[in-house]
């Protein structure tokens, strides 16, 4: 078993919650109401801005060059994500000038400053174990969606679905997990036990974004 897996196992319900969450649901089904896309569209945008923040931490906290070029590479496959999430807020009436001059949400807040928080006080495995959890969920729930083919026809948010859905992005989640495992392999129970507690503080920060999106805080 991995150690995203044994992370993952061990966070019951918090990872459930997470990746089975209302807002999940909705957005499957294509009824998630269009305000609520939007709202979580900008502060996804605010999230992101700080996500290439953190990651871009892995390159000072590197040990060695293949280190660097995880990183560099994790950090060049979110540029794209932004890429298409201003796309998509465009698509959604939603302006980069808009996107820009929106306020940061409390949930955005804390979780981002979190994960920073952990890389900056933290090693490598803090900071890739707080941000395991954004990466690797978002490939398993639109896995989840295509393959239990929760989508309707003419899904609004069919776009969303594909993109993380795609190979490139399920590559990617895949690439951070493997990565991980080498961070984890020679440390000792206790080390464990403390990134575990990170990774189900991540994983409640997640449900707690969607939940932010559903109530249009």
């Amino acid at each position: 078993m991995s150690i995203i897996q044994q992370f993952i196992k061990q966070a019951t319900p918090h990872w459930q919650d997470y990746t089975h969450h209302e807002f999940v649901q909705q957005l499957a089904k294509g009824t998630l109401p269009k305000n609520a896309f939007q709202h979580y569209l900008k502060q996804d945008y605010l999230f992101l801005f700080q996500y290439s923040r953190a990651i871009s931490l892995g390159i000072y906290k590197a040990e060695n060059f293949a280190q660097i070029r995880q990183a560099q590479q994790a950090n060049d496959e979110l540029l794209k994500e932004i890429d298409l999430h201003i796309q998509f807020c465009n698509e959604w009436g939603i302006s980069e000038q808009e996107l820009f001059s929106t306020q940061e949400s409390s949930a955005c807040v804390a979780y981002t400053r979190y994960v920073l928080d952990c890389g900056i006080k933290g090693g490598l495995a803090e900071l890739y174990t707080a941000i395991a959890p954004c990466a690797i969920g978002y490939a398993e729930i639109a896995k989840y969606i295509v393959e239990q083919q929760l989508s309707p026809e003419n899904n609004p948010y069919q776009a969303w679905i594909d993109a993380y859905a795609s190979p490139s992005f399920q590559q990617a989640a895949q690439d951070l997990a493997l990565f991980l495992d080498e961070l984890c392999a020679s440390l000792s129970p206790q080390q464990l036990q403390s990134l575990q507690a990170i990774f189900n503080t991540a994983t409640r920060m997640e449900s707690a974004f969607w939940q932010m999106g559903l109530d249009l805080s």
